[in-house]
């Protein structure tokens, strides 16, 4: 219980200091200039999802323009994340102080558009690892004080972003399999402050996290076992239905999941 004290002190402590800025601080603007565009952003730093996107062509058009999309400016970047020799314009941009949706990358193609084609939530990209770039997303489970979720990896390809299925050709993918010690460590904590048992402790994310952990790796028995070894309930027969069934619309829903950038909020 003591992280989730911890939790809620970051986050007061966060939203303290947006409503604290001083006025020379107050506003934000940044202007980028990739290939024949301008990447215009305004943020008020006193209000949450102020921020606003502006893309501006060669011929001094907007053709972009997108208010109340982001809190405040992370970074952005050139990089070529599918390797075909143009490079990709990435902004990362805070969401809020919700540790559930943190950040989000934007990302623009403009070899292809002058539109934003992805937005993935949660998200950083890993370069140098493999080699190609990859974008990693952090999901995280509710209650935020157990400290559960899962991580999954991205590839840029043609025109669309692909989830990661192959540990072996992926350095990584590889890099996202589950810690055993520090795992089983959490478990054990959670034991000796909580009833395990007791559905309301929601003791069975900790398994649903793992597993579907171990399942992204293709590794989805290591996980069962891990629950047939762990898991001691009296009610582990229907707890293990259960997980299956969560588990199997979890990754229905992630392969599926559409990061395309959202034009209607």
């Amino acid at each position: 219980m003591k992280l989730f004290y911890i939790i809620l002190f970051i986050l007061f402590f966060k939203t303290s200091s947006l409503y604290s800025q001083e006025d020379t601080t107050l506003y934000f603007e940044k202007d980028i200039r990739v290939d024949d565009y301008r990447i215009i952003l305004k943020a008020n730093n006193s209000d949450f999802f102020s921020g606003s996107i502006s893309v501006i062509d060669k011929y001094n058009d907007t053709v972009f323009f997108r208010e109340d999309i982001f809190t405040r400016f992370i970074s952005d970047t050139l990089i070529d994340l599918d390797i075909n020799g143009t490079k990709e314009f990435v902004l990362d941009l805070g969401t809020g102080v919700n540790a559930y949706d943190f950040n989000m990358l934007v990302i623009f193609d403009f070899k292809k558009s002058d539109q934003p084609l992805f937005e993935i939530h949660n998200a950083e990209i890993i370069a140098g690892t493999d080699s190609i770039p990859k974008i990693v997303s952090h999901i995280r489970f509710s209650p935020l004080y157990l400290g559960m979720g899962y991580d999954y990896s991205l590839r840029y390809i043609g025109n669309r972003l692909v989830l990661e299925t192959d540990p072996d050709s992926s350095k990584v993918l590889q890099s996202l399999d589950v810690n055993d010690v520090d795992f089983i460590e959490n478990l054990s904590g959670f034991k000796s402050e909580m009833d395990e048992c007791d559905k309301l402790t929601n003791y069975i994310s900790f398994f649903e996290q793992y597993i579907f952990q171990k399942m992204l790796l293709n590794k989805e028995l290591e996980g069962w076992k891990f629950f047939d070894k762990y898991y001691t309930c009296p009610d582990k027969e229907s707890a293990r239905d259960d997980l299956k069934e969560s588990i199997k619309h979890q990754y229905k829903y992630l392969s599926e999941m559409d990061h395309s950038f959202q034009f209607e909020r």
